[in-house]
């Protein structure tokens, strides 16, 4: 497994099978490159939404409808970390 961000407590890698491992907030999800790119996509659609005012920001994680509340300071570490991997792994190319 290669780690391609690892700053608590957000973490992510990908292993052999070019799955993309994300663990934040006791929340582990296992996407493939397409859906890292949908959830990049999310995040970033959610972060234009925020205003000053917000203290915590809620999530809607497909699966089983799980909606998840975290700080808005969990939140921005959380866009910085798929930003990061977005721009390394997949260059240019992403967006």
């Amino acid at each position: 497994m290669l780690s391609l961000y690892n700053e608590k407590p957000i973490s992510i890698s990908i292993n052999s099978k070019n799955k993309i491992k994300v663990e934040f907030c006791n929340i582990k999800m296992n996407l493939n490159p397409c859906q890292f790119r949908i959830f990049h996509n999310y995040l970033s659609g959610v972060s234009k939404n925020l205003n000053g005012s917000k203290s915590q920001v809620e999530l809607l994680l497909v699966r089983e409808e799980l909606r998840v509340i975290i700080s808005l300071s969990e939140f921005l570490q959380l866009c910085n970390a798929v930003q990061s991997v977005m721009a390394e792994k997949f260059g240019s190319r992403f967006q």
